[in-house]
């Protein structure tokens, strides 16, 4: 994705804000008090997400392409947390009319089995929408991925046959935590419930690794060719 196409899928992100933000205010007035607060806290601080992801859009849209990586990781990130933060609270309402429908199972047969596909649709929403971020979060980490060490490989390919000599084997562990960071990924796809958590703090923790190796190695190779 260069950046021409990321600004515009940035821009559709911003544009999408406000309705999600608008969807959960609407939503707000069908609670009870008790759990009103909760929902209220979770939407206070999703209101901020959303003021700091137009913040680092703005910052995306003056990136200059020395600050572009660095800018477009930074949009990257709060993307991430807005989504994260709204899909809870859509969790947290889903859950909360599950009980409320449970609670409610009364007097006849068709009033329960009126609850009875209420409830079974709000698990469902619940389910979709968590697997539907997950999907997606994924999905942009492999796109953000793909594009940071197709860079790399472009200035690598650039360098004069001395120089590539000299940085081969690094570009070649770059390959390799690359390869093991999609395994990893692929492997969370494929997984259970219970091997999920230990997964995710793996592959950030590789992805945190390999963002180091490529800055480094960039650093590397421009000092080489501006000496």
């Amino acid at each position: 994705m260069n950046k021409k196409e990321y600004k515009a899928k940035a821009s559709q992100m911003i544009d999408e804000v406000s309705a999600k933000i608008n969807e959960l205010k609407a939503k707000q007035a069908s609670l009870k008090d008790d759990v009103k607060s909760k929902y209220e806290e979770s939407l206070t601080d999703l209101k901020a997400k959303r003021v700091d992801l137009e913040k680092k859009y703005k910052d995306l849209e003056n990136a200059s392409d020395e600050k572009w990586v660095e800018v477009k990781q930074a949009f990257s990130s709060a993307s991430d947390s807005f989504k994260e933060g709204f899909n809870k609270i859509k969790t947290l309402f889903s859950m909360v009319i599950i009980l409320l429908l449970v609670a409610s199972c009364g007097s006849s047969d068709k009033e329960k089995k009126t609850t009875a596909e209420d409830v079974k649709e709000e698990v469902r929403e619940v389910v979709d929408v968590s697997k539907d971020y997950a999907a997606e979060q994924w999905r942009n980490l492999n796109e953000e991925i793909d594009e940071e060490m197709q860079n790399v490989s472009n200035a690598y390919n650039e360098l004069n046959d001395e120089l590539q000599e000299k940085f081969k084997n690094k570009k070649a562990e770059l390959d390799k935590q690359r390869e093991k960071l999609q395994e990893k990924i692929e492997a969370l796809n494929r997984s259970t419930e219970q091997k999920e958590d230990a997964l995710e703090r793996e592959i950030k923790q590789l992805k945190t690794a390999l963002d180091k190796s490529l800055k480094a190695f960039q650093k590397e190779m421009a000092a080489e060719t501006e000496s």
